[in-house]
């Protein structure tokens, strides 16, 4: 998975598994901080639109769709500059 990506045929399921927990996350006080965001927002974005996007928690969610859920998540990212 890529960041925002809807590619997977899953995809659906995986957005809405980050609005609950971006949702349950609010409830208990949790606030977006925009100081992680180095580029400028785009005028269709949001602060949580891009924070909630990144490919990570993407691979997260999907692991939390499964059904039996997993025991252990690991995310490796390999990252080239």
């Amino acid at each position: 998975l890529k960041a925002h990506d809807h590619s997977h045929p899953q995809s659906t399921e995986i957005y809405a598994k980050i609005d609950r927990l971006k949702s349950k996350a609010i409830e208990n006080g949790f606030i977006f901080d925009s100081s992680w965001i180095t580029r400028s927002i785009n005028e269709n974005e949001t602060i949580e639109s891009v924070l909630c996007g990144h490919s990570e928690l993407l691979v997260i969610a999907l692991n939390l769709i499964q059904e039996p859920a997993p025991k252990f998540i690991q995310v490796v990212k390999n990252l080239r500059v």
